[in-house]
């Protein structure tokens, strides 16, 4: 009899054990699920897109005629700052001071411009450094320490003779020059040549994308990358009016598909992967990056709406368990 209640008392004791082991392991799974959770960031994978190019520093060249005051007096401004004008529209008007003034008739001198074009009353000193015959001249460095300071001339303000007063711009005739790096992809050099058409994003309006057509091109050292684009836009972006040097992204192509931020991508020997939630760790799926940006990736290997990690260094910091 006291044989079976030792007994008794040992399953009690070894059953109640292994309640308390089960409860205790489900208790630091949930914690162990729960603080990696809470340490991951997942992101869904999405359609998207990928511009792909270059992006380049660069200075804005514009055919402009820069009109100087005929006389000191009063200016009067008639036009208004980025409108389209015709060769017979008054800018501005200039009313002499009162000692030059022979009669009471004489109400101001109207300056119209030599041709059409896009009137500005923005002036940096650069209109006639910068010409769409002189960029040759031009290398990075030259253009970089050029100063552009932008004046603005307004209205019922005393102006002296010979003053640069506004220039009008031809909409028709805007370049934009830009440097390339050495190290760009030959898959993006090949298709920089003479004629070809592309889209310019500058940094100013990136919500823009530019049509633009190559002109000219300048090879550097290594002539089997260009040096130097000149690029004349087919539309004109009034945001751009007064800027001179900028900074753009020649898009040469664009590429759709599915779309997951780039610092997902995890390098692995010659292959790519991606971490996903997985129970008690995380999974490694192969994917195959298609094209990138600054940001984004396109890769195949990928079902829109499944969840990747943003942050992957954290798995191997942290020794997750990745299951392969």
């Amino acid at each position: 009899m006291g044989y079976r209640r030792i007994i008794s008392r040992a399953l009690l004791i070894s059953f109640l054990l292994t309640v308390i082991a089960l409860v205790t392991w489900s208790l630091n799974r949930n914690s162990h699920i729960l603080e990696q959770d809470s340490i991951l960031v997942y992101v869904p994978a999405r359609q998207g897109q990928v511009e792909q190019g270059v992006v380049a520093e660069g200075v804005i060249i514009r055919d402009e005629m820069v009109y100087l005051s005929p006389a000191g007096g009063t200016l009067k401004v008639v036009a208004q700052e980025t409108s389209r004008v015709r060769a017979d529209t008054v800018i501005a008007e200039v009313v002499p001071d009162k000692a030059l003034t022979r009669t009471g008739d004489n109400a101001g001198i109207r300056l119209n411009p030599e041709k059409p074009g896009v009137v500005s009353f923005t002036l940096d000193g650069l209109e006639r450094v910068l010409t769409p015959s002189s960029w040759v001249d031009f290398d990075a460095k030259k253009v970089s320490e050029l100063i552009s300071n932008p004046v603005t001339v307004e209205s019922n303000m005393h102006v002296e003779t010979g003053q640069a007063l506004f220039r009008v711009i031809d909409n028709y005739s805007v370049y934009v020059l830009v440097f390339l790096e050495h190290d760009i992809a030959q898959s993006v050099s090949d298709v920089l040549t003479v004629g070809r058409r592309c889209n310019l994003r500058f940094d100013p309006i990136p919500e823009r994308l530019c049509s633009a057509r190559i002109v000219s091109r300048v090879g550097s050292d290594d002539d089997s990358k260009p040096g130097a684009l000149l690029l004349q836009l087919t539309d004109y972006p009034h945001e751009l009016h007064y800027l001179r040097q900028i900074k753009a992204k020649i898009v040469t192509g664009i590429q759709r598909g599915i779309a997951i931020p780039r610092q997902a991508l995890v390098k692995e020997k010659d292959e790519y992967l991606v971490y996903t939630p997985a129970n008690l760790g995380v999974n490694a799926t192969p994917v195959k990056v298609i094209s990138t940006d600054e940001s984004y990736a396109i890769c195949q290997g990928l079902k829109e709406g499944q969840q990747v990690i943003t942050n992957p260094y954290v798995v191997h910091e942290l020794g997750i368990t990745v299951w392969k």
